[in-house]
């Protein structure tokens, strides 16, 4: 690991590139049936399907999860993915972006997605974690983030709000359901 992969840490919170050594922690927090993807919380199908190709080859698991396969489809969109740490695994954090610019596709919801694992939270992980993200978006060049969170997601919000995120539009994302509403917020690193 260098220390480009590596931010640093507030607190005991820090954040790590994907790897080998730590894949474990990530593969017991999928056997406990957490989702790196809080859209599937509680898809237990998902989560299965995500423990048994780790399983299968976790070498394969790892390169495909920290690959350039993060760029969407057809874009130039970029996710800089680091594990939640406090001396164990603690969930995911990532940031998604074009070069050049702070513009996403329309399909994104945002630059941030975050998913801390349920024996973790409401100790702040998710704060610091996205405090630290947000030193990583300003050595990308970025001045501006959009981040949302469901209406009715308050811990969420209040993770975004305590790192200064301002609310400036509800509705509906194209991404989701058009019944689910979404809080945006702008967020400067």
């Amino acid at each position: 690991m260098t220390s480009q992969d590596t931010a640093k840490p507030a607190g005991h919170i820090v954040l790590l590139a994907p790897d080998p050594e730590n894949l474990s922690g990530f593969e017991a927090a999928l056997a406990a049936g957490w989702s790196p993807d809080p859209r599937r919380a509680g898809d237990n199908a998902y989560v299965s399907d995500e423990l048994q190709r780790l399983r299968q080859d976790r070498s394969k698991f790892l390169d495909n999860l920290i690959s350039d396969s993060a760029r969407h489809a057809g874009s130039p969109l970029t996710t800089r993915l680091f594990w939640i740490w406090d001396d164990e695994f603690c969930g995911s954090i990532s940031l998604r972006f074009q070069a050049g610019t702070e513009e996403l596709p329309p399909d994104v919801s945002g630059h941030v997605g975050y998913s801390v694992v349920p024996w973790k939270q409401r100790n702040g992980h998710a704060t610091a974690a996205l405090k630290l993200l947000l030193a990583v978006a300003r050595k990308e060049g970025l001045d501006r983030l959009v981040i949302l969170c469901n209406e009715d997601n308050h811990a969420s919000r209040r993770v975004i709000e305590r790192n200064g995120g301002e609310l400036f539009l509800r509705g509906p994302h194209p991404s989701d359901r058009p019944d689910r509403i979404k809080l945006y917020f702008r967020l400067r690193p």
